[in-house]
């Protein structure tokens, strides 16, 4: 077992971070003794490996503060000079916390100059979100104010890159040491906005939507043709937007098994969707969700981001519909509506709840690596200063922000197409989850259905 010496300064927040990398991510076991020193020390067989501490002793005296965020631009270690065979997007590897000098040999082991369990926890917590006051009109933290986004490694998974370096460390210094295996994942995700178009209309409210479709300068007689063919039938499956065996089926032909997030209660109004958790086509669609051995979670409504009672009673109403249908599962997560989240308040709230994971942490405005990472992993409450139980899926990529005008605008062809797969490829070199978000209701298309089975 190894033993990692830390300073006495930040124990929940060291100890945290030590579990994180070492353990979840390394599958190595270690035992933690304090001392009065300003580095960090891994020792095993009477050889050392020491750590530079930059972040958490610069933020012990200022906790949440603006002078504890790293200052840009950042410097950059051209790793290769320095270790050989190591795993990394690129050799030019972005410094968020570091001593003056990256690596060097001592004695009896190696000193690393860069902060990689600080670094990590400023990644993995997003702790400067809960610093930063930049919001979008959805009050949303943007990936523009982003570090990641400022230092161009939005699209790295920098904390994997860090793990790959500190790995190669302790390889060096102790050949015989294992890692535990990893798989690639594809984990693909549908949050369920609005399962039917125009199944739930009545007479009134379509001729609002005809009208809308003229003011739009689009054909009113679709909306009306859609309308009465479900009605004529009374099978809403032939709603547009209702894709979810079309989901399921290409799912299953890729050994997948997709997530479908519903929303249960309407904190906003309309912006919340129109259907009800009781209405029995959405029973009806549990069911067959269910049946065919794919997952139900929580797309929380638009303001649970900032509401930890409403988070709770939106999960109870999914939790109670799922019994009534005799559906049970082991494990439940979703993802906020809209990204809404505020770090670590809707951590928090989640893990109240007690739902399992979340899956919301990607930038609204363009895909990457938001927590800097594709592994999964156990949260941390920067306020609290506590580890929670819930943890966090990264998203990685949602549709809409490559595809929209108002987001990357890249349409859906090639060069949307090179974005996800350079994503997925990414993920996959370091055997990660490859999170894709792609809403049941934007599978209407044929072009975006085209996309959506590329990147599968």
């Amino acid at each position: 077992m190894l033993k990692v010496t830390i300073p006495s300064n930040l124990k929940s927040q060291r100890q945290y971070i030590l579990n994180v990398l070492l353990t979840e991510f390394l599958g190595i076991s270690f035992s933690t003794e304090i001392k009065n020193i300003n580095n960090i020390q891994i020792t095993y067989e009477n050889k050392t490996l020491s750590i530079a501490d930059t972040f958490f002793q610069q933020a012990a005296n200022n906790w949440l503060q603006t002078e504890s965020l790293p200052t840009l631009p950042l410097a950059q270690w051209n790793v290769s000079e320095d270790i050989t065979d190591v795993n990394l997007v690129s050799n030019s590897v972005p410094i968020i916390f570091s001593d003056d000098i990256y690596l060097k040999s001592h004695n009896n082991g190696l000193y690393l100059g860069l902060d990689i369990f600080g670094s990590a926890f400023f990644m993995l917590s997003r702790y400067e979100e809960a610093v930063k006051s930049e919001r979008d009109t959805h009050d949303r933290f943007p990936a523009t104010a982003s570090l990641a986004y400022q230092a161009d490694f939005l699209l790295r998974p920098i904390v994997n890159e860090y793990l790959e370096i500190l790995w190669s460390c302790m390889k060096q210094l102790w050949p015989q040491l294992e890692r535990k295996p990893r798989d690639f994942r594809m984990l693909v995700s549908h949050d369920v906005d609005a399962p039917f178009e125009y199944s739930l209309f009545s007479p009134y409210r379509l001729l609002k939507r005809m009208a809308g479709d003229v003011l739009r300068r689009q054909n009113p007689i679709e909306s009306l043709r859609h309308w009465l063919n479900i009605r004529l039938k009374n099978d809403v499956t032939l709603d547009p937007v209702y894709t979810f065996d079309y989901i399921m089926d290409i799912s299953e032909r890729h050994g997948l098994s997709s997530a479908f997030y519903f929303i249960t209660d309407h904190s906003a109004g309309a912006i919340d969707g129109l259907y009800s958790m009781q209405h029995p086509e959405i029973r009806r669609l549990l069911r067959n969700i269910h049946t065919r051995g794919h997952e139900i979670g929580l797309h929380t409504s638009y303001n649970t981001y900032n509401d930890s009672a409403q988070t709770v009673k939106e999960f109870e109403i999914l939790k109670q519909a799922c019994e009534q249908e005799d559906i049970g599962q082991t494990t439940w997560g979703g993802r906020q509506h809209f990204l809404r989240w505020k770090t670590p308040t809707t951590f928090s709230n989640w893990d109240a709840a007690g739902l399992d994971y979340d899956t919301t942490l990607s930038f609204a405005d363009y895909v990457g690596f938001r927590c800097g990472t594709c592994y999964e992993y156990p949260v941390y409450d920067v306020l609290n200063q506590q580890q929670l139980k819930l943890r966090e899926r990264p998203l990685i990529a949602m549709e809409c922000t490559v595809i929209d005008k108002r987001y990357m605008a890249l349409g859906t062809g090639e060069a949307a197409l090179e974005v996800f797969l350079s994503l997925k490829k990414t993920c996959q070199q370091f055997d990660g989850d490859f999170t894709l978000l792609w809403h049941n209701s934007r599978l209407v298309e044929v072009e975006e259905r085209g996309l959506y089975e590329a990147i599968l």
